[in-house]
């Protein structure tokens, strides 16, 4: 008996070195390899991190902590990079700077409300809003654009990362050049295998104003009112069935006070009669962020069918400010007992695609003279400083 109990002790005693051992073996090898590759998703830098430097290589903006060194060292990275330095600078001064100035003086009140900015028809144009009310907290977009993925540049083959910023300079012109997407190149430009959807230019505009992006996640809505979330780094955009697709991104902006996190949603949805209004979960969770700061531009002047009167009477119900050029709602539609109106530039007349969307009734408000102040930017379809017009509506 006592032989064979020392037996046992001993042989316990090696199996327990052994495992040891081994344990210890393979801590070095994964501290080993961690320390030889780059960062993953989720790895030791956490999800934060990976969020942000995708956004930085999408943007062109060069990263101090150096993960995707390798990507940025390739021609067609470089030169995409170099052009937005230049390119985005040159928009700065031009638009967004001057932008900027007049929101801080004649947006005063939205800007201090800290209300939700509503933005139908949208596009992936972040910018605007953001430009025009900063301190919002929370943003939601919604157009038909597909949604789209982040980029797995790890795996993409050098043609496929060519292609990539090659659609991204493309599809970025038309903004840039014009204040708004044309749509038939939008819709060419997210059909491609390359670009997709609206999420790269989303992250894009958030990367060059320097937003620091904590999580994304696909954030899909059930018919039955709940929330699928899948984060956005586990793959490709998922199926979204009967759900109606977003995403959802949260945010931080550095230079505000307190720093605090903010979000946006982009929701692919239909606002026509024959849609809209029966997504009564979706009304719901809309208006449970409300009430809004509503905002519209180069808007297809869509909100004058009839087929539309649902979002119509949905956004006027449910705004406290509506701020739009003349391709939002009809001006017919802000009734004077409701609405404090406060004119901004010139209006003459739509853009000759749309000419059959004159307002005379907003013309003779602007023709009167009274109420009107300067608008020292283009915004929308009159991109040229000088042609453009702003309604600022206050709910009374």
């Amino acid at each position: 008996m006592t032989i064979q109990k020392n037996y046992f002790s001993k042989n316990a005693i090696i199996l327990i070195f052994f495992i040891l051992f081994l344990f210890s073996s393979n801590i070095c090898r994964s501290e080993s390899a961690a320390g030889e590759s780059s960062p993953q998703p989720g790895g030791p830098s956490g999800p934060q991190a990976d969020y942000q430097r995708y956004a930085d290589l999408i943007a062109g903006v060069r990263s101090s902590h150096g993960a995707f060194a390798s990507f940025e060292r390739r021609p067609a990275w470089a030169e995409f990079a170099k052009f937005f330095d230049q390119s985005w600078n040159k928009h700065e001064k031009k638009q967004l700077a001057p932008m900027k100035e007049w929101a801080a003086h004649e947006l005063a009140d939205p800007i201090s409300s800290g209300l939700s900015v509503f933005y139908p028809f949208s596009g992936p144009d972040f910018i605007n809003p953001f430009t025009l009310f900063p301190n919002a907290r929370t943003y939601i977009l919604t157009a038909l654009e597909p949604i789209g993925d982040i980029p797995r540049f790890e795996t993409m083959t050098e043609k496929d990362f060519n292609l990539f910023f090659a659609e991204l300079r493309q599809s970025l012109h038309d903004l840039l050049s014009f204040d708004y997407f044309i749509s038939a190149h939008m819709h060419a430009a997210m059909e491609s295998e390359e670009l997709k959807g609206v999420l790269p230019i989303i992250l894009f505009f958030m990367a060059r104003e320097r937003l620091r992006i904590l999580d994304v996640d696909y954030w899909f809505m059930e018919p039955d009112g709940t929330i699928r979330k899948v984060p956005a780094l586990d793959g490709h955009e998922p199926d979204s069935g009967a759900a109606i697709p977003g995403v959802r991104i949260l945010f931080e902006n550095p230079d505000s006070p307190g720093n605090r996190s903010r979000t946006l949603y982009y929701f692919r949805l239909n606002l026509y009669n024959g849609s809209f209004p029966k997504k009564v979960h979706f009304i719901s969770f809309l208006k449970n962020l409300g009430p809004f700061i509503t905002f519209m531009k180069s808007a297809s002047y869509v909100m004058f069918d009839p087929r539309l009167g649902a979002a119509r009477d949905f956004v006027l119900d449910q705004s406290r400010y509506v701020l739009q050029e003349d391709s939002g709602i009809p001006f017919r539609y802000f009734d004077p007992s409701v609405w404090a109106l406060q004119f901004y530039g010139t209006y003459a007349k739509p853009i000759s695609i749309f000419k059959e969307d004159y307002q005379a009734d907003l013309a003779e408000s602007y023709q009167a003279g009274r109420n009107i102040r300067r608008l020292p930017f283009g915004i929308g379809y009159h991109f040229r400083p000088g042609t453009a017009n702003l309604l600022l509506a206050s709910k009374k």
